[in-house]
């Protein structure tokens, strides 16, 4: 498996092949087309942070590979239910004006060229969970 690194979100490349999925604020990634803009919460960065780390370590075959308390960063490994394939996951959390804060994440298959949208949904699911306990800011 390849090893993971730290992501720096402006300067992520995205592979040619459709087996990743970016959400992150405009403006955050420099060089990659993001797919889904984040949405803002009402809450400090660190509690956003705390309430997304309950909900993804409470998922199935969900390993939290990295955590940096100071730089608001977490990576996961996602293995796959019957082949056990890895996905990995990179979040970061961002400190907005006024309290609010934002999150940037990146999530991408290991093997294989196309995840039929795994990456994707898994991201989508994760963040409704988080939508149900913080409220995003409405645009």
């Amino acid at each position: 498996m390849t090893t993971q690194h730290r992501i720096d979100f402006a300067s992520i490349t995205r592979p040619r092949t459709p087996n990743t999925f970016l959400l992150a604020p405009e403006g955050l990634c420099k060089q990659a087309k993001i797919d889904k803009i984040a949405p803002v919460y009402p809450v400090r960065a660190a509690k956003l942070r705390q309430e997304f780390l309950g909900i993804a370590i409470a998922q199935p075959r969900v390993s939290h590979t990295l955590s940096d308390d100071a730089g608001l960063y977490d990576d996961f490994v996602v293995r796959s239910f019957l082949l056990r394939f890895p996905d990995l996951i990179a979040v970061t959390f961002l400190d907005l004006k006024g309290g609010k804060s934002t999150l940037g994440l990146y999530s991408r298959s290991v093997y294989g060229r196309s995840d039929l949208g795994v990456n994707r949904a898994r991201a989508l699911s994760w963040l409704a969970l988080v939508d149900n306990v913080i409220k995003p800011q409405a645009d």
